[in-house]
């Protein structure tokens, strides 16, 4: 028996829905992936023997164990500080709505539009004492030099509040969205069995977008594994030498522009992907983010029901 005509029209559509994001996908993720596989076992000044010994070797680079303690540093404050307070925001964005809803949403995906190339710029404003807004706060704390609060070992903390300012934007916008998702029925009937507002928010909505949480907690995490931009302007267009080498990313480029081992900054590359794909498959298969279980019932029971 033949397929609908329908059936294939809905096929054809959702493959070129599909189709630029599949191109991108080959062009800007998988076909680097293989190029740096390639790469990584070639002779290079680092590694003149070739072969797979260049993660050995950047493993052991004297800058990678630095590199390590400040992502490490920078992700214990910057990780769960977007996730408490994004979900707080768009638990406390939930509760009420009015006419000013619209644009206190507004209000929130304003910071979110300045870049990280921007915010360096933005909060080294702030920090600067002869120009800052805050110039009061500051002088009041003993701070008459920005050269007093930008040390390198300060910069976890800046850093950390430079992205989250960055980003906490989108994802209060997005988690209000997981938010809206829930059913009124649910809602109204916790109300009507006297749950207050704390109980609604901590027993009812944030389990039922437990795999939102999950899914923002695992890009947040990728993101700031791959933290490049924030130190690298303020190491060369702000004060030079303050975080030379400070992350991952910028050891990669330094390997790659600077000492011209390709193959180190491919290994190290490699390297930084494995924990995102076990983020990624977790939340592939440990969520139900992509589970189209509903889908399928409900198409069942639309069949039965014909």
């Amino acid at each position: 028996m033949s397929k609908p005509r329908g059936y294939k029209q809905r096929n054809l559509l959702m493959m070129t829905m599909l189709a630029p994001y599949i191109f991108l996908l080959i062009v800007f993720g998988i076909l680097p992936l293989f190029m740096a596989v390639l790469e990584v076992p070639k002779i290079s000044i680092a590694n003149p023997d070739g072969g797979w010994d260049a993660f050995k070797i950047v493993l052991q680079d004297f800058r990678f164990p630095t590199a390590l303690k400040n992502v490490l540093g920078f992700m214990a404050y910057f990780v769960p500080m977007m996730i408490i307070i994004v979900i707080a925001m768009a638990l406390m964005l939930d509760v009420k709505t009015n006419k000013w809803s619209k644009y206190l949403r507004l209000a929130y995906i304003v910071p979110a539009s300045i870049s990280g190339a921007v915010a360096v710029l933005v909060w080294w404003a702030i920090f600067e004492p002869t120009i800052s807004p805050i110039k009061s706060v500051l002088h009041f704390f003993g701070i008459n030099s920005a050269r007093q609060i930008w040390q390198t070992e300060n910069l976890v903390y800046l850093i950390a509040i430079m992205t989250f300012f960055s980003m906490a934007g989108n994802w209060i916008l997005i988690q209000y969205g997981s938010l809206q998702s829930i059913s009124t029925e649910i809602i109204e009937a916790a109300r009507v069995d006297g749950c207050s507002a704390f109980q609604l928010a901590f027993r009812i909505k944030l389990p039922l977008i437990r795999k939102y949480i999950i899914y923002m907690a695992v890009l947040v995490f990728a993101g700031g594994l791959q933290i490049f931009v924030e130190p690298q302007l303020l190491n060369t267009g702000v004060y030079t030498g303050i975080a030379s080498s400070w992350s991952f990313d910028q050891l990669s480029y330094e390997l790659a522009f600077k000492s011209g081992d390709f193959g180190g900054a491919s290994a190290l590359s490699i390297i930084l992907l494995v924990p995102s794909l076990i983020g990624a498959l977790v939340v592939i298969f440990k969520t139900d983010m992509f589970d189209d279980k509903t889908i399928r019932d409900k198409k069942s029971s639309d069949k039965a029901d014909l």
